[in-house]
């Protein structure tokens, strides 16, 4: 069969070359010139999808490059929108007295909300036993103050105990930590003390001050040999993130 195609090729190149038979010459041109325009339109198609695979592949990697970007400033704006949210809060703490404004740096794992670990110590001025507090309330008082650090005994751990005092019936007592409220204990049974007063520090004793907030008393009870009440403190100490000291 290829054998007879050949030899009609050769016929019609013959007529064509030594003939003036009209027809022959645009039969021999198609078919020679048709596997050519064949050649070429493949070559120009395979050109242009290999032309079609490198811009797909630019136009992946700038996507992924914009995606880190973005990626990037998201990060960022999310670290500027919690360095507003710090220095509104600071704004807020209205605090005129000579203090040390300490950051949060660690909790006790095995007692997460009654000590923590503040940025301040020792080279700072900081000592045993100094007032923690925050503008709405008392947090507690340093203890094993390192150098760079110091841990704060937090005003509702059971080792907590604070000189304090009823500001509408000005009675004494002692407030001491019970987990996550404080419990407060009188001197006498008979008192004139109400759910809802205010309980500030005393003064007595050195450590606190008197006046700074404890909480305000939620429940009395009477029925033993002396009153007790329960404090809800005015500080949520599971939230807390900055705390002043006072520095004497």
């Amino acid at each position: 069969m290829a054998r007879k195609y050949i030899l009609f090729i050769v016929f019609l190149v013959s007529l064509a070359l030594f003939t003036q038979v009209s027809w022959v010459k645009p039969i021999v041109k198609t078919i020679f010139f048709f596997p050519v325009k064949t050649i070429k339109i493949a070559v120009n198609g395979t050109n242009n999808f290999f032309a079609f695979l490198y811009h797909a592949k630019m136009a992946d990697e700038e996507n992924l490059l914009l995606k880190k970007e973005n990626t990037e400033l998201k990060a960022q704006n999310t670290l500027y929108r919690a360095k507003i949210a710090q220095a509104e809060r600071l704004q807020s703490y209205d605090v005129s007295y000579r203090t040390l404004l300490c950051s949060v740096v660690a909790r006790d794992p095995g007692n997460w909300f009654k000590t923590l670990v503040i940025d301040k110590g020792m080279n700072d001025g900081v000592m045993d036993n100094m007032t923690v507090f925050l503008p709405h309330g008392v947090v507690g008082r340093t203890m094993q103050t390192q150098k760079t650090s110091s841990s704060v005994l937090l005003a509702i751990d059971k080792a907590s105990n604070i000189s304090v005092l009823v500001a509408r019936s000005r009675e004494f007592g002692i407030a001491e930590g019970a987990g996550g409220m404080i419990s407060l204990k009188f001197f006498t049974r008979d008192i004139q003390a109400q759910e809802g007063d205010e309980v500030i520090t005393s003064g007595v004793g050195g450590t606190f001050p008197k006046g700074l907030k404890i909480g305000r008393i939620k429940e009395i009870k009477k029925n033993g040999i002396v009153a007790q009440a329960v404090i809800e403190p005015s500080v949520e100490f599971n939230k807390i993130e900055e705390v002043f000291i006072f520095i004497k």
